[in-house]
């Protein structure tokens, strides 16, 4: 009596939760995988570059082998994970000598709250440093909007622009974009570039990448001019 009360238990559980939300995620296919592992490859390759002796590495999240897909997002390939990693100065490193122990003693020695606050704020933005990375965006978003925010011109991105990251907690924000964003359009009203896919949903290609770097001004700068980013053009499927 026991069992057949909770099979019917059960079997009313599991009628209450639609389809769908069961059906939601699925493993990536052979031809999906082979893009995946290439676009993993390329882009661990690439944010590697932005390790450093003076930079402790988390990595917060990572397209890996456990990658599911979204059959039904309406774009050519989505999937449930993306790259995001931080880094924190070392403590004893020599960046952190040079422009954040002085720093720390100065806002030590300051007797006044407000300026203390201050200093606080601008020490904090040499000690961190974030990259997040993103494909087959359906926008990009753009503030200020590009008619009062000169492109960059990165070699090898479509286009690079210093932007205002809401939620970046330190320092200065980029954008840049790769693929074939000739057909964008722009919204004024939105500051956002939206993409024309030139592939139906489900099918196997990645046709743009999204880099979003925040953090210490002098570090991204540097990363900017130091970083080979034409190979993360290899990571779209051609």
């Amino acid at each position: 009596m026991k069992r057949q009360l909770l099979l019917f238990i059960l079997a009313g559980a599991f009628a209450i939760i639609p389809f769908s939300a069961w059906a939601e995620l699925r493993k990536p296919n052979p031809a999906e995988q082979k893009v995946l592992t290439r676009y993993m490859t390329i882009i661990n390759r690439v944010l590697d570059h932005f390790q450093g002796d003076d930079w402790n590495e988390r990595v917060d999240y990572a397209v890996d082998d456990e990658v599911m897909v979204h059959p039904d997002s309406g774009r050519p390939l989505d999937v449930d994970e993306m790259f995001q990693r931080t880094y924190d100065v070392r403590p004893g490193s020599e960046r952190f000598t040079r422009m954040v122990q002085p720093v720390i003693d100065r806002m030590q020695q300051e007797p006044d709250i407000n300026k203390k606050s201050e200093i606080i704020k601008r020490v904090q933005d040499q000690m961190h440093l974030q990259v997040e990375v993103r494909f087959n965006r359906e926008t990009i978003a753009v503030d200020p909007p590009p008619a009062a925010n000169a492109d960059l011109r990165i070699p090898g991105a479509a286009f690079a622009y210093k932007v205002n990251h809401s939620t970046s907690a330190h320092g200065i924000s980029y954008i840049l974009a790769f693929g074939s964003w000739s057909q964008m359009n722009w919204d004024d009203k939105s500051h956002t570039y939206h993409f024309k896919f030139a592939h139906p949903q489900n099918t196997a290609y990645i046709e743009n990448i999204e880099i979003l770097v925040s953090g210490a001004p002098d570090r991204l700068e540097e990363l900017l001019h130091s970083v080979d980013w034409k190979q993360v053009n290899d990571a779209l499927t051609h």
